[in-house]
């Protein structure tokens, strides 16, 4: 018989599980199981289908489908989750917002948080700080999917010298900050570029006469 209890429930001060940050520390199981029903809720709220919310949190396809039709009022759309980083790597500000995601993720992913609460926070403060968001929850998560199989590295810019994430095999030495940026200004001497004729590529300075990049 399994007598496990959650501290909490025989706490004065009303203390939360001390579970809520990690699916092992509570070892009441349906403590852990509510946890994840939980996680869902904030997952489909926030634009999760049910194979996404499946992968996080582990719970069964058939309770997942039917939260979901609780929660939204229709069945969850069917498709496969994102398999390719064409589209992420489809101009500098698609890139510039998953290297957003990927600094908020080495600063909110602690160990005793679950995989579903990481993402959510990641999402959440996205959210918060951009007027724009140009990432769905579905694409937030396959920007951390590539870095934990591997395909997506740190990288290193040349002009601020700050790290950035791109494909392994990426031949990119400029961060999509940096490349957003200097579209506009001189990466030598700074001094704002002048309008140039639709269709042609700027490739010096007029001001100092140097190279662009």
């Amino acid at each position: 018989m399994n007598t496990a209890r959650c501290p909490a429930l025989f706490d004065s001060g009303l203390s939360p599980c001390p579970g809520n940050g990690s699916n092992n520390v509570c070892p009441v199981e349906r403590c852990r199981y509510a946890r994840k029903i939980q996680e869902s809720i904030q997952l489909i709220r926030l634009g999760a289908r049910v194979g996404l919310a499946g992968q996080l949190t582990g719970l069964e396809k058939k309770t997942l489908k039917r939260l979901y039709r609780q929660l939204i009022g229709q069945p969850s759309p069917s498709g496969q989750l994102p398999y390719s980083d064409t589209w992420l790597l489809g101009n500098d500000r698609q890139q510039f917002h998953a290297n957003l995601i990927w600094n908020l993720h080495r600063r909110l992913n602690y160990p005793e948080r679950s995989p579903a609460r990481i993402l959510i926070d990641v999402f959440e403060v996205y959210q918060q700080m951009t007027r724009e968001p140009r990432l769905n929850l579905t694409r937030t998560a396959f920007v951390l999917q590539m870095f934990n199989s591997g395909l997506w590295s740190e990288h290193r810019c040349l002009l601020c010298r700050t790290a950035f994430p791109a494909p392994v095999d990426s031949n990119q030495n400029t961060c999509p900050g940096c490349r957003l940026y200097f579209k506009h200004r001189c990466h030598r001497c700074n001094a704002p570029l002048m309008p140039k004729t639709r269709g042609v590529k700027r490739k010096t300075c007029s001001h100092c006469g140097g190279a662009l990049i």
